[in-house]
């Protein structure tokens, strides 16, 4: 199956995992002992407590931007690209920190009750403009839209879809959607993007190295594209007998990776 948007050019830029529960009333006086047993961990070095209050606590690890929150009805582990953070963390290790705390959190808070599980990842595909992303979306066959009803609605701008499909261990929310990003590169990496080592025979290697630099963050920060959307929930999930928050993850970023070539495919023309 091809695809009608470049899968190459796709790049992580957010994962959200979520876990509502009841009856945690107790987290006014648990709060901290919580958060102090969470850093406790090895494999949270280098977090901090950022903020404890009546409604959440909030760690959040400042290099990676890593953020988890937890109060009285929900937690939730987030990690979002920013002008420090190209990369983010291998979904693996994603599953693992959201393991631990969680496990944390339900153990001191005396949890039984989970209404809904969710993991929830954005992939940016990065076009040329503005212009190209709307038609990408206009095109994809899963939304095909009917191009005679521009004559009688109007030509169609800010064109997004969306829909929620039953897989066979979780519901899946499936967004597509054109975005503009703002990104204030330096002149100097702009400048460096654009030039080519053999026009400075004296420094070359620098300049080759340079241009490498600014390309990747170039590609990482990509102003125009296509914003995949993927969000899995189970309402009522069997957590934690029969789930654990690491395999819930995987499982579903695995299922993301085999959908998203459906979701992104073009007209059966496209090549």
């Amino acid at each position: 199956m091809s695809t009608h948007i470049d899968i190459k050019t796709e790049v992580i830029h957010r994962y959200v995992y979520e876990l509502r529960f009841e009856f945690g009333q107790v987290y006014c006086d648990r709060a901290g002992r919580i958060a102090k047993e969470i850093l406790s961990r090895s494999e949270f070095e280098g977090w901090e407590s950022e903020l404890i209050n009546f409604d959440f606590c909030r760690l959040i690890h400042r290099q990676a931007n890593l953020v988890f929150n937890f109060g009285p009805a929900k937690l939730d582990l987030s990690q979002a690209q920013n002008a420090d953070v190209e990369t983010l963390i291998s979904v693996g290790d994603f599953g693992k920190l959201a393991e631990i705390a969680t496990s944390v959190v339900v153990e001191n808070l005396d949890l039984e009750i989970f209404p809904r599980i969710g993991f929830r990842v954005w992939r940016l595909y990065g076009t040329s403009d503005r212009k190209h992303s709307e038609q990408l979306v206009r095109d994809l066959r899963l939304f095909s839209l009917d191009l005679t009803l521009s004559s009688s609605l109007g030509e169609v701008y800010d064109i997004s879809h969306r829909l929620i499909v039953d897989r066979p261990n979780h519901l899946l929310r499936i967004a597509v959607t054109p975005f503009e990003q703002p990104v204030n590169l330096p002149p100097n990496l702009i400048q460096a993007a654009k030039a080519k080592a053999k026009n400075h025979d004296k420094r070359q290697r620098s300049v080759m190295l340079d241009k490498m630099k600014a390309d990747r963050t170039i590609k990482y920060y990509p102003q125009f594209g296509v914003l995949l959307d993927l969000d899995a929930y189970i309402e009522d999930p069997p957590y934690p007998d029969d789930l654990t928050v690491s395999d819930f993850i995987m499982n579903t970023f695995e299922d993301f990776e085999k959908i998203k070539k459906t979701v992104l495919t073009g007209p059966k023309d496209s090549r």
